[in-house]
């Protein structure tokens, strides 16, 4: 009981904080995803910290900031596309001061190194087009489509495990992740698209239909990108990735689903939303 208090206590801390952040203005929101950003980092590779490969902590979370920041500027309208160039030469330093390090494993400290960019900052970068989505009147902040994502990830993670603590029989990935059945994953889909039909009327300029279809990949994705957390900590023999948030865990187990979810949302919406 004391665990699951903890737990709640803990959940709606993190809501709250999350929500006023994002609601307050663009720089309270780019603040957060930094912060975000800079801790997802230090916990993936302190996964690393008892084995043999070193990653580049320092330099992945310097390029990921650069990614982040062009990535906001270029959704604001404010800097020219262009400046997204000037991140590629980034990941070839990254190779290059491996040279200097004379550490046993050089290719794996660059792939880990550059893996943690891809899993970790690329996704949160792109929020910054669901902030500013161009589908809008105006290039303004708009943060409604960032918390409908969250909305949808909350409650089909909700559903999810209601319906398969009380009904869930037939596992989903029982290799991966034990607990989660097919009977939670089918509830948990029906109680996002529902609600894709509540926020179709907050979110007017996007239609039913489509809010429909990004319930849809939000269930997906947002479940490979959960098994695919599972599959990292099984590998490393930890229960979670950290203990920064008190009852849940480390922030790649509150966000792990929303890694995967971003890229693929984005992408629906540049190419068939507008």
């Amino acid at each position: 009981m004391k665990k699951l208090v903890t737990r709640a206590i803990t959940g709606i801390v993190l809501v709250l904080v999350m929500l006023t952040s994002i609601l307050f203005s663009e720089y309270s929101f780019a603040a957060l995803f930094l912060l975000i950003l800079f801790a997802s980092l230090r916990e993936f590779n302190n996964l690393f910290k008892q084995t043999e490969v070193k990653p580049n902590v320092y330099l992945s979370i310097l390029v990921s900031f650069i990614l982040f920041g062009a990535s906001f500027f270029i959704a604001r309208g404010t800097t020219d596309t262009k400046m997204a160039f000037g991140i590629f030469p980034l990941f070839f330093v990254i190779m290059a001061t491996e040279l200097y390090h004379k550490k046993s494993k050089p290719l794996e400290n660059i792939a880990v190194t550059l893996f943690s960019i891809l899993y970790v900052a690329l996704p949160l970068s792109l929020t910054n087009f669901l902030v500013f989505p161009g589908i809008f009147e105006k290039q303004t902040y708009t943060p409604s489509l960032l918390i409908a994502l969250f909305c949808l990830i909350w409650i089909y993670d909700s559903g999810a495990y209601l319906v398969g603590v009380s009904i869930g029989k037939h596992r989903l990935f029982e290799r991966i992740s034990p607990k989660k059945s097919w009977e939670g994953a089918i509830g948990g889909t029906f109680f996002a698209v529902g609600a894709s039909y509540a926020i179709a009327s907050f979110i007017p300029e996007i239609k039913f239909i489509h809010w429909a279809a990004i319930s849809l990949i939000v269930v997906i994705s947002g479940t490979y990108g959960d098994l695919t957390e599972s599959m990292f900590k099984r590998f490393f023999g930890i229960k979670d990735s950290g203990n920064i948030l008190p009852g849940h865990g480390g922030l790649l187990d509150r966000f792990d689903s929303l890694f995967f979810v971003v890229p693929a949302v984005l992408a629906y919406i540049k190419l068939f939303i507008g």
